[in-house]
């Protein structure tokens, strides 16, 4: 019985370490085709494009209304909690999960080995065809996924700037 238990947990261990070897494998792989600095580069930009947008909507309702300084400050704290819910949560992590999934799969670890080798060299940067097409899908999974938090994120502003704004009673 104790041989079994041996067996299994060692098993089980090994699929560990090859799931963290893969994903090892695979970031490496992403880095050296610039793909994990694109995606990188892609969710700073939305972060910027959400701060943007939040403060046009702040500034947009300062210029029909004259909140005193209380309101101001809360105003500001309705924003700011804007910004936290459409925080994306995922990270370097959960990109190279989701990227193992879509282009990974094509592929063995020894393959994954061979294909670093080969983006560090000069004929390797031809190879980003295959990775530009795994794209499209790639990006739509993130983008439904964030969908439902920018929506709610947003309906849930929405209705407390209007709350603040009745208990302001600030219009010009």
């Amino acid at each position: 019985m104790k041989k079994l238990c041996c067996i299994t947990l060692f098993a089980l261990i090994s699929l560990g370490v090859n799931a963290n070897d893969r994903d090892t494998k695979l970031k490496t792989l992403m880095e050296a085709q610039g793909v994990l600095e694109m995606f990188e580069s892609q969710m700073e930009m939305e972060k910027v494009q959400n701060m943007k947008m939040g403060q046009q909507m702040l500034s947009e309702m300062f210029s029909q209304i004259s909140p005193n300084e209380e309101f101001q400050v809360r105003f500001s704290n309705a924003y700011n909690s804007y910004l936290q819910k459409v925080q994306l949560p995922w990270g370097v992590e959960e990109i190279v999960k989701v990227w193992g999934q879509y282009y990974g799969k094509n592929f063995t670890d020894k393959e994954l080995g061979q294909l670093t080798e080969f983006y560090t060299s000069p004929l390797g940067r031809k190879e980003v065809a295959a990775g530009k097409s795994a794209l499209p899908e790639f990006s739509m999974h993130f983008q439904k996924l964030g969908e439902p938090i920018f929506t709610k994120a947003i309906q849930e502003y929405i209705s407390e700037i209007k709350l603040l704004a009745e208990k302001c009673n600030c219009q010009k």
